[in-house]
């Protein structure tokens, strides 16, 4: 508490991560100097501005709360925002235009601030490997996005993805037109063998339902199934050329992001694995020096 009110008066940085599941928001010091986190619901603007809003509220007082501070400091605030839904322009212009109680706001889409935590001085890419597929490379001070267009456009590779190519090849076993293995019989199992109950899972199914599936698909694939082998060396190849494409427009380093990260890492092609490093730091770390770009040089630390 003693250090907050020493630094009463102070812009406060704040940064914060916002997806479909959680939004995340980290404040600090202008020297780097952490207040606290908090963690609250949805932050994905195309579920819902207001929402959004209020998640998004919740987590920055929450984070001040935690270093001793209070909603009274919100105004002092600085915030850097990256917002699933945050690409689509009406969405962005509706969102900034609402009851915002912080000094300043800026706002990117998630997978942006994700590759400015991965690359802080810039001039790399990050490839988001999860329940959807998304790649940004950063280079010469300018984000350009390759993919990331949702499960019924893209999202080639992802658990979504895979999820999705197990149920289709565990119908064509079902109909002996593909050779059956133990994925496509794992698979149709869990629909007691009936592959109405897999349509009628369908016409409901969110990308996060396929998803489940990917564990299954990788498992299989490494004890050597060949449908599971199948699926893995399809999306190893979709994922590869994306990320040759981030190369080809100036990546110098590409870290993999994501809860399927370290399966494909590992399958990829010594070419392509000579640009992978580690990310240097988190999205809530890309989030906050994208709040720091909002104070001004002149504003002492």
């Amino acid at each position: 508490m003693s250090g907050s009110i020493a630094r009463a008066g102070q812009p406060i940085l704040v940064g914060v991560d916002g997806g479909g599941t959680r939004c995340r928001a980290r404040a600090s010091w202008l020297d780097g100097t952490p207040i606290g986190e908090c963690v609250t619901g949805t932050a994905n603007i195309l579920a819902g501005i207001d929402a959004a809003r209020d998640n998004i509220i919740a987590a920055v007082d929450g984070a001040l709360v935690e270093g001793g501070l209070s909603s009274a400091d919100l105004g002092r605030c600085f915030v850097g925002l990256g917002l699933a839904g945050a690409n689509i322009p009406d969405l962005s212009e509706r969102f900034l235009a609402s009851d915002l109680p912080f000094a300043r706001t800026a706002l990117e889409m998630d997978a942006w601030i994700a590759c400015r935590g991965a690359h802080p001085d810039g001039n790399g890419a990050i490839a988001i490997l999860g329940t959807g597929t998304a790649y940004v490379v950063q280079t010469g001070g300018v984000f350009i996005t390759v993919g990331g267009w949702g499960f019924q456009l893209g999202d080639q590779g992802s658990g979504a993805w895979l999820g999705h190519m197990a149920l289709r090849r565990s119908v064509l076993a079902h109909d002996a037109l593909i050779g059956p293995s133990g994925l496509t019989d794992a698979v149709l199992a869990q629909f007691d063998g009936q592959p109405d109950r897999m349509v009628t899972f369908c016409k409901s199914a969110l990308p996060r339902d396929y998803g489940t599936f990917a564990p299954l698909v990788f498992d299989r694939a490494a004890s050597g199934d060949a449908n599971a082998t199948a699926i893995v060396d399809e999306a190893t190849r979709d994922i590869e050329v994306a990320l040759s494409r981030l190369v080809a427009l100036g990546a110098a380093r590409i870290s993999l992001l994501g809860g399927l990260a370290p399966l494909y890492a590992a399958r990829l092609s010594p070419t392509i694995s000579a640009y992978v490093t580690p990310p240097a730091g988190d999205a809530l770390d890309g989030a906050l020096r994208l709040a720091a770009t909002l104070v001004s040089a002149e504003v002492p630390a």
